[in-house]
């Protein structure tokens, strides 16, 4: 197995609307490529510098419309997750507390997150909404990342940005050069 095969995969289940183990493939995906880069950090540490680090990919192909870091939203029916006074967290916070820890330690996802279609973010009505291209933009984060340069994806997969189709196996540590499309 490597980077590469759990990517595939995810995106094979994203197809079909499998969230959940999508979103599982892809955040062990991350904590992966978040070991490469912050080696010495416990898992809980890396995993967020390194999602802070890449806010602006993971919005821009995870939430259409959206290209932006430093996000913080309001959590008041999210259980486990830890706001500030205003009951303000990061985005990195929730993908990594709620989404991250539940599907990896408890094989499952809170309840109350609900996957939307489009770009709907927060605590609405006890729910916390979040848009489904989330996985992509989790993936995308990984594709993009120079230490996995080497990685390749079994079989051809594709995204779609600014209107062009680009071949994942193409992209792998192109982040720099993707940035001014961004």
């Amino acid at each position: 197995m490597s980077i590469g095969t759990f990517v595939s995969a995810s995106l094979e289940l994203l197809e079909h609307e499998k969230y959940d183990a999508a979103l599982s493939l892809a955040c062990s995906a991350v904590d992966a490529t978040a070991a490469k880069y912050f080696p010495s950090k416990n898992n809980n540490e890396r995993n967020k510098c390194f999602l802070k680090d890449n806010m602006g990919v993971i919005t821009t192909f995870g939430m259409p419309g959206l290209s932006a870091g430093g996000i913080r939203i309001k959590c008041e029916n999210i259980r486990g997750i830890k706001t500030d006074n205003e009951c303000m967290a990061g985005l990195e916070d929730i993908i990594y507390h709620v989404i991250r820890c539940g599907l990896i330690h408890e094989c499952e996802m809170d309840q109350r997150l609900v996957f939307t279609k489009r770009t709907q973010l927060g605590d609405f009505d006890e729910k916390f909404r979040i848009p489904s291209a989330i996985v992509l933009g989790l993936i995308m984060s990984v594709v993009l990342s120079a230490r996995n340069s080497s990685e390749i994806l079994p079989g051809e997969h594709y995204a779609v940005f600014n209107g062009k189709k680009y071949n994942l196996n193409e992209l792998w540590g192109k982040k720099e050069s993707l940035k001014s499309k961004m």
